[in-house]
């Protein structure tokens, strides 16, 4: 089966090359811009000639892109996965999904840590309550990962930028890089975090009944680089600079000479809260931890899980959808089988 890696020579594509390149079953080409220019006028035809099966689209930043990559594949006949965590481009996506029907082809979107990863953790957490109330998620990059542009941008594009959260009931309007909180880590102790504009903002309320808060943070290892954003986020909302995007290159600049001075752990924790069967309160807190700057294995691999689903058959729906509990943890960490990390599982009183 053929599959086509957009990106595969970017900070997600190369790793998701490296693995798919291991599997015998699956004939995989990474072109480079030349060859495959999503810009391009000609990109369909382009595409046409590769005869995909799948196409996995990994060239982000997805925050202000359209989904020309994705009417490309249903209109060439190939099914396609991405790792979009924007969420317009996430929410928005069903927009394709008469299209992808009748072209009878699946195309996803958010084949990553979110909703990918996050959805799969509620969904197997459902069981052990009557009722969810509160989903609080949070991702702690290690340091010394490097970052590709793509992740720089759009780290930057909602610093300062108000969305919407849903926060006892109410939507709340929330600033990008403020919000700021203290999360603990098992191994990697207190982090300082702030809030961000991920899908799961929007999709958890839709899929969750009767939620009544929702929440994202990222916690940066580096506290000064954390509250910098901070900074930056006021600066952007009293109108100084309201586009940090612009100087993604000299952040992404900053960010690899200063590597050195964080750590090689991450992880991702997901709070969830509400009442068990008994009427009581519950919650769950669910961990994977990263080390040896294996953290971005984590992202890479819903799409990767997804792809070898959609070439076995396991997949069978047709149409545009978000990767919604696509997967079992249990398939997720074993595709991570050969990495530094690790899943801790903690159920307790809210």
């Amino acid at each position: 089966m053929r599959v086509v890696v957009l990106g595969g020579t970017g900070h997600f594509g190369g790793r998701i090359c490296r693995r798919l390149s291991q599997c015998p079953d699956v004939e995989l080409i990474a072109p480079g811009r030349a060859d495959l220019d999503m810009r391009s006028p000609e990109f369909c035809t382009s595409l046409r000639k590769l005869r995909p099966d799948v196409l996995i689209h990994t060239a982000g930043p997805y925050q202000d892109q359209d989904y020309a990559v994705a009417r490309a594949c249903i209109d060439v006949g190939c099914h396609y996965v991405d790792l979009a965590d924007g969420r317009d481009f996430v929410c928005g996506f069903s927009i394709l999904d008469a299209d992808a029907k009748a072209a009878g082809v699946t195309v996803i979107t958010g084949a990553s840590t979110l909703p990918g990863v996050s959805s799969s953790v509620v969904e197997e957490a459902k069981p052990r309550f009557s009722e969810i109330s509160r989903v609080e998620t949070s991702i702690a990059p290690a340091h010394q990962t490097p970052r590709g542009m793509a992740t720089v941008s759009a780290v930057l594009s909602y610093c300062g930028k108000s969305f919407t959260s849903l926060r006892d009931g109410s939507w709340k309007t929330i600033h990008g890089w403020q919000d700021l909180r203290v999360q603990r880590y098992p191994s990697l102790g207190f982090r300082l975090s702030a809030a961000c504009d991920v899908p799961d903002l929007e999709l958890m309320p839709a899929m969750i009944p009767g939620l009544q808060s929702a929440s994202f943070h990222a916690a940066l290892d580096a506290p000064w680089e954390q509250v910098s954003l901070w900074l930056m986020a006021w600066l952007s909302r009293l109108g100084v600079i309201r586009d940090w995007t612009r100087f993604a290159k000299t952040f992404a600049a900053i960010s690899d000479r200063t590597r050195g001075l964080g750590s090689d752990r991450g992880g991702m924790h997901l709070h969830i809260a509400g009442v068990d069967h008994d009427g009581k309160e519950l919650c769950v807190d669910w961990y994977v931890l990263a080390a040896s700057n294996h953290g971005p294995e984590i992202p890479c691999t819903p799409s990767i899980v997804v792809t070898k689903k959609i070439l076995h058959g396991e997949i069978v729906r047709r149409g545009a959808f978000a990767c919604w509990n696509l997967f079992t943890i249990d398939e997720l960490l074993a595709e991570l089988a050969d990495f530094d990390i690790s899943i801790y599982d903690e159920e307790g009183v809210d």
